[in-house]
């Protein structure tokens, strides 16, 4: 017997006041034929109960009850269990629009594609609702590895289409085939991005749909607000080597320092943009340098700066001038050539965004 057409896999831990509007936003779904995987996490509130009396009430309801182990390991087990041809992600504390599977897999099964990204509503106390995403259709093919390593630097490494695991729907066949699963660690926000990242190394295509079909909701309580930037930023630089680690046997991955380069060069704008620009970047060096992969970035650094061409190859020019001027900053820690490439690549980031305002307007 075939399994459902999808399976929505809804991470839970301690989200009792919000639990209710996330599964109701499933249950309601306008395509009937999907499997709900609540997997919780040790939930040390009612959202454990409540799990459970969402499924007497549906029977497309499953409940994993596991011991706490994280975002990862909760994802992991609910990939364990799922069976349908299509994965969703959503988080606990969001909700999804009623239209999200059905557009999404529909997209998929008309267009073939790897995989079908949505914008989404970006949802905050006391502030009116705002949507994040591009504007219009899009349709990113890569059928070689050469045009796939531009797709993934130029387009997903440099959050233009973003990365979360929310914003999009991935084939299970494609999972399994690789055993993709999330680093089971507890890291914060570098699991979508490294998840994302090793699926679409394996797609060949990829459509956008300029709609929000998911509403995100921020919390200051929530994950991605609780960890300190020296946090972050440590995770980031591990996940980077130890994506390197997993997939330096494919040729497509052999210039690695051009992949962690344009990674790792985006973080700076979490110091950078509240502060002057030269304060930012040193503070960005100190949290790089206090890790135990300060060394590994060092080598990575020296390596790229032999072989600027390559980066420029993969990157472009804008975006590959800002990867070497910070691979240059790591190693003499002069801030001057990363703050002009930085000056460049946020004034055409400007113009870019203010064009899709003026001809896209929604």
């Amino acid at each position: 017997m075939s399994g459902p057409l999808a399976s929505v896999i809804v991470p839970v831990y301690n989200v009792e006041p919000y639990l209710a509007q996330c599964v109701a936003s499933l249950r309601g779904q306008t395509c009937p034929d999907l499997e709900i995987l609540l997997v919780d996490d040790g939930s040390t509130d009612g959202s454990g109960l409540l799990c459970d009396g969402f499924a007497r009430e549906d029977p497309r309801i499953q409940v994993i009850h596991k011991a706490n182990g994280g975002l990862s390991s909760a994802r992991n087990a609910g990939l364990d269990r799922a069976c349908g041809t299509y994965i969703y992600f959503v988080d606990s504390d969001d909700w999804a629009e009623r239209d999200m599977v059905a557009e999404s897999a529909k997209i998929m099964e008309r267009w073939g594609c790897g995989q079908c990204a949505w914008g989404n509503s970006v949802v905050e106390e006391g502030k009116a609702d705002r949507y994040w995403g591009r504007r219009r259709p899009l349709t990113l093919r890569f059928p070689t590895p050469e045009r796939r390593g531009r797709f993934l630097c130029q387009w997903l490494l440099a959050y233009r289409l973003g990365w979360s695991v929310w914003s999009r729907v991935f084939r299970r066949d494609v999972i399994e085939r690789y055993g993709l699963r999330f680093q089971d660690e507890r890291e914060i926000g570098a699991e979508d991005l490294d998840f994302t990242f090793r699926y679409l190394a394996r797609c060949g295509s990829l459509r956008y749909l300029p709609r929000s079909l998911y509403a995100y909701r921020q919390r200051p309580d929530s994950i991605m607000h609780t960890g300190t930037l020296q946090r972050r930023t440590a995770c980031m630089l591990r996940m980077v080597r130890r994506q390197e680690e997993l997939l330096s046997g494919e040729a497509l991955f052999r210039r690695f320092y051009v992949y962690g380069g344009v990674i790792l060069a985006g973080t700076l704008d979490n110091f950078i943009k509240d502060q002057p620009v030269e304060a930012g970047l040193a503070q960005a060096l100190d949290c790089f340098r206090s890790g135990e992969d300060w060394d590994y970035l060092r080598a990575q650094a020296a390596l790229a700066l032999e072989n600027r061409a390559e980066i420029r190859r993969w990157c472009g020019w804008r975006l590959g001038g800002r990867v070497c001027a910070f691979y240059q900053y790591v190693l003499d820690q002069d801030p001057g050539p990363l703050r002009r490439w930085d000056r460049v690549y946020r004034c055409y980031d400007t113009l870019r965004d203010a064009k899709s305002r003026l001809l896209y307007r929604r």
